[in-house]
């Protein structure tokens, strides 16, 4: 049955260079996947990225985003235009609030996220994770901020994250990785690699990162292979007994 996924992050390209070929998985089995960005990633510092004005880098990097948006098959995103590199500075609701209209707009079954360290253990990626999970929560509040919609109980909200095991091939850069033992689900990207790299190549600001993976770790398709999941909050708790992990993101979850 058609399920709602709602994906939180906050920069242009979290969502292709996470959960991406999740992302085209779901959209492609016929379920509603809907990516909100917090920020339009105009204090970029890769490649041309730091020599291109703000402004323009912006608009540059909110076109990226569209266009990854396209090639993985889900929804035109929502772009919130907060500033980047700055959201830990923000007043708590002042993301907050926009978050739990878009879980009271879009009405999700699942929600999706970084871990809590945010994989880079960048900032913007821990505060945007922060607010999303307490919007999973304050969304479904019936007396929290009425003048958002009405209230919504996703049932689960997914964190992704990169296994510790994959994470030591990583020499270049500190990864802040899950143990393998914790993570819930595993979805194989195989099958939805060439969308996933169809939204890398949109993101052309960031094709340094991209290269620079490739030297260390060579065809990161190998990397990429599959995408690992925690299950950070649940209001329908995967069912018990069996193995872990599972490679089913609603996993036990009524048809909606």
């Amino acid at each position: 049955m058609k399920k709602t996924v709602l994906a939180l992050f906050a920069h242009p390209d979290d969502e292709t260079f996470g959960p991406g070929a999740t992302l085209a998985r779901l959209a492609a089995q016929g379920h509603d996947v809907q990516v909100v960005c917090a920020t339009r990633g105009e204090s970029g510092t890769i490649d041309r990225s730091a020599h291109i004005g703000r402004r323009r880098l912006a608009a540059l990097r909110e076109q990226e985003l569209v266009q990854a948006c396209r090639a993985l098959g889900v929804n035109p995103p929502w772009i919130f235009t907060f500033p980047d590199r700055a959201l830990i500075r923000l007043e708590e609701e002042t993301l907050l609030r926009p978050f739990v209209r878009a879980v009271r707009t879009f009405r999700p079954d699942v929600m999706i996220s970084f871990h809590a360290d945010g994989i880079s253990g960048h900032p913007d990626h821990r505060t945007v994770t922060a607010r999303a999970v307490s919007a999973y929560h304050e969304a479904a509040e019936r007396d929290r901020w009425p003048d958002l919609g009405r209230p919504h109980a996703a049932q689960r909200f997914w964190a992704y994250c990169v296994p510790e095991s994959r994470a030591r091939l990583v020499t270049t850069r500190k990864l802040f990785a899950v143990p393998d033992a914790e993570i819930d689900v595993v979805i194989d990207a195989g099958e939805y690699m060439l969308a996933k790299r169809a939204a890398v190549e949109a993101h052309a600001t960031q094709k340094l990162f991209v290269e620079r993976m490739e030297k260390q770790l060579g065809n990161l398709d190998g990397f990429w292979g599959k995408e690992s999941f925690v299950l950070a909050e649940s209001r329908c708790p995967l069912p018990p007994g069996g193995t872990r992990p599972v490679n089913d993101l609603f996993a036990g979850m009524q048809p909606a």
